[in-house]
């Protein structure tokens, strides 16, 4: 008898042409992916029946003169008709609020990304490099200063990434902080020097 074939004698007697679990797309996410396209076209046929049980209820309606001859057909295609495209029109809605929810999950996590890419840039300008409106140069390191724009609405510390660059930024006191009625940055959180004792 000729021996096998090097390929065949590695595989398993019985097994060659077979299909195993691990083999197979996942069930849940097949299923998950069906819904997603049928719910809305399902959304729309309900919507349809819902306006077609309308019309056959109001053609009802108007056939019959007598109130107690009507009452089967408000009940069965207004309030039936008024039911199925109230369902339909929640599951086409539906899919148009998460997907409207999912884009904007995707520009959150993208603005924080470059919010976050944004801070953390090694060449980002220094208050430092080009000085400050008054000609002396403002520090680049958190020294314990507070620095403002001149018409802004907060007060930041002297290294705060939202001012640097600002030729503007200039030195304010306590006092100055007070007057102007300037909040804190929410980024830097800077303490005034009576808090800070």
């Amino acid at each position: 008898m000729p021996a096998e074939p090097e390929y065949l004698a590695a595989e398993p007697k019985g097994t060659a042409g077979t299909v195993t679990d691990d083999d197979l797309p996942d069930r849940d996410l097949f299923w998950r992916w069906v819904w997603k396209s049928v719910r809305p076209v399902l959304g729309w046929i309900f919507v349809g029946l819902g306006l077609l049980a309308i019309l056959i209820g109001w053609i009802g309606i108007s056939g019959e003169a007598l109130v107690a001859k009507q009452l089967p057909y408000l009940i069965s295609g207004g309030i039936g008709g008024i039911a199925l495209v109230v369902f339909g029109a929640m599951l086409v809605g539906s899919e148009d609020l998460k997907r409207a929810s999912e884009r904007i999950d995707h520009l959150e996590r993208m603005v924080g990304e470059l919010h976050a890419a944004l801070l953390a840039r090694p060449d980002a300008p220094v208050i430092g490099d080009a000085g400050s409106a008054n000609g002396e140069a403002a520090p680049a390191a958190d020294d314990g200063r507070l620095l403002a724009l001149p018409g802004g609405q907060s007060y930041h510390r002297a290294g705060c990434s939202m001012i640097q660059g600002k030729r503007q930024a200039q030195a304010v006191t306590a006092s100055d902080v007070r007057q102007r009625s300037l909040k804190p940055c929410r980024l830097c959180e800077p303490e005034l020097a009576s808090s800070r004792a």
